[in-house]
């Protein structure tokens, strides 16, 4: 057996087990969310104290980057980034790390897995071989954890030190690999949007699929317009005025509306999984049909949104709020 040939088997003896393990790390991130939360929250109050001891500008961007150095040591830090509006050219930026050893740890069990079984391909299968295995899986599951951070993301603005760090009126928080791969997971753009930049995205949505997924619609006042069957992924309303719009068919799992009025709107067989509705005013609004499994609204919004029984089952309500 060549060493090509002996990698390759040695690729399809493990993907099984991998695969395992990284349904495992997902798992682990819904029952340690709150651990990963303080985290967050410990890393936003670092950097703070850096934006300030620097006397830094208003930052634009903030970077989130799992460091392939550390893992070759079986350590899992991250290093994070605040930067002004010259990215990468900003020659100070304020910085921090922190680890998240306890989400991924159980790379160190696969390491160990991985060495043994590679022991009776008689070294055709190297530490590289498995470090290398090791560090894309790593990758992998950062890619997951990014997904699940967009919902933690989603209303950081109410963390009192990430509020007390001056921004821009648009930034953004990227989650990746150090000056490598990244994806942005939350976003701010408080300019003011109008009918016009609305419709013009309905229509290049027609050509590109995703052109509406991850957008900021700011003091956007839209009127009577067809938005059906759209992929609305993860978009943020705030302060908006939506009237008659028709988001039948459309996908907008992970949005939130807030302090929004939405009246005439219809939402029929609409996917709204895990959106958050902080604030709104409803009037004459239709869901029939629209799967809102763990979408949040206020409780006191509740009778005036006329919701199927079986709807009812699967949101979940804010009491937190009733004013």
């Amino acid at each position: 057996m060549t060493r090509k040939e002996a990698l390759r088997k040695f690729h399809e003896e493990e993907m099984e087990y991998l695969e395992e393990k990284k349904l495992q790390f997902y798992n682990g991130l819904q029952q340690q969310a709150e651990e990963l939360s303080g985290e967050i929250r410990e890393a936003f109050k670092n950097l703070k104290e850096e934006v300030q001891r620097l006397e830094k500008e208003k930052i634009m961007f903030f970077y989130f980057s799992l460091l392939r150095v550390d893992m070759l040591g079986g350590e899992y830090r991250f290093f994070l980034q605040a930067f002004d509006a010259r990215w990468y050219m900003d020659s100070e930026p304020a910085e921090t790390t922190f680890s998240l050893d306890f989400l991924f740890s159980t790379l160190e069990e696969v390491k160990k897995k991985l060495t043994l079984d590679a022991g009776k391909y008689m070294g055709k299968i190297n530490r590289y071989d498995i470090s290398e295995i090791l560090q894309n899986n790593a990758m992998e599951w950062n890619h997951i954890l990014a997904g699940e951070l967009r919902f933690l993301f989603r209303d950081i603005e109410e963390n009192k030190d990430f509020a007390e760090i001056p921004k821009l009126d648009t930034w953004g928080i990227y989650w990746g690999e150090y000056r490598d791969a990244s994806e942005l997971i939350a976003f701010v753009d408080r300019e003011k949007k109008y009918q016009k930049d609305w419709e013009r995205a309905l229509r290049l949505s027609k050509e590109q699929e995703d052109a509406l997924i991850s957008k900021y619609w700011y003091f956007m006042d839209v009127k009577e317009s067809d938005g059906r069957g759209k992929y609305l992924l993860f978009n943020e309303f705030e302060n908006c005025i939506l009237t008659q719009i028709s988001f039948d068919d459309s996908n907008l799992s992970g949005s939130r509306f807030k302090d929004c009025t939405i009246k005439g709107c219809s939402f029929r067989n609409a996917v709204i999984r895990q959106a958050d509705f902080v604030n709104c005013k409803w009037e004459d609004n239709d869901f029939t049909g629209a799967d809102l499994t763990n979408s949040i609204f206020l409780e006191k919004d509740i009778p005036f949104l006329h919701m199927e029984p079986e709807q009812l089952q699967t949101i979940l309500i804010d009491r937190r709020a009733n004013g």
